[in-house]
């Protein structure tokens, strides 16, 4: 091929090549633009949610927002309000009533008659998490969350309240394993393991069955908001 043929060749290809360039360039500036605008609508629209409140995020149980959704005594104060009976939950004693049951094996058809709920009773230097007395039975709990049994924690626990009325124990954890401490063949077979999640369970089951006697005596809200950090935080 004549060396002038191959020049005019060449000059076609490099313009060929700053067409393709020009045309990549502008269909990029193209995107760029759409993109652009794509992303300052998405923006708009995101800002508009938020505004009205309709992009949400974050904790939404009460015990979450203030940082203590697995604050053993926090969960310990609000088992002590759910067990007694006449707390403005509604409940009456519908979860003292499961809780006999989960630890006799035994349904309840008698009306349960609870006397005195108590939270960090203390014996021989020994301190049981809650207390419930009722008029022929006494429910002991031990609540662990995060913490640790301390050392002869639950045999401890068997021999200051097992001259009570009717004793039953409960050792309450996140996965209702039993206790490393009832080491005595009488406390281990006093103790019955209790998860979270039963405890969650039985909850609904109590509050499903409530019939509140005035709207005022109406805490459901407060009972669903717990419900929610159980679901949460333990299943």
């Amino acid at each position: 091929m004549p060396v002038h043929q191959v020049s005019v060749w060449e000059a076609h290809i490099h313009a060929m090549e700053s067409q393709w360039e020009e045309i990549a360039e502008r269909q990029t500036r193209a995107l760029l633009a759409d993109w652009n605008e794509a992303m300052s609508e998405m923006r708009l629209l995101h800002d508009r949610l938020v505004s009205d409140g309709l992009w949400l995020s974050g904790p939404s149980g009460f015990l979450d927002i203030i940082g203590l959704a697995r604050h053993e005594n926090t969960h310990s104060r609000m088992l002590e309000w759910l067990l007694r009976p006449t707390a403005r939950h509604g409940l009456g004693s519908g979860l003292v009533r499961r809780l006999m049951e989960h630890c006799t094996g035994q349904l309840e058809l008698e009306p349960v008659a609870v006397r005195e709920v108590a939270y960090s009773v203390w014996r021989n230097g020994r301190e049981a998490d809650l207390v419930v007395w009722g008029r022929d039975f006494t429910l002991i709990i031990e609540n662990k969350v995060d913490a640790q049994e301390q050392d002869a924690q639950c045999d401890d626990l068997y021999e200051n309240f097992k001259h009570e009325i009717a004793p039953l124990f409960i050792f309450l954890t996140p996965d209702g394993r039993q206790p490393f401490t009832a080491t005595t063949p009488e406390a281990y077979r006093a103790f019955t393991a209790l998860s979270w999640p039963e405890v969650r369970v039985m909850l609904e089951a109590a509050l499903n069955e409530s019939r509140p006697a005035t709207t005022l005596a109406d805490a459901g809200d407060v009972v669903r908001n717990y419900l929610r950090t159980l679901k949460e935080k333990f299943g």
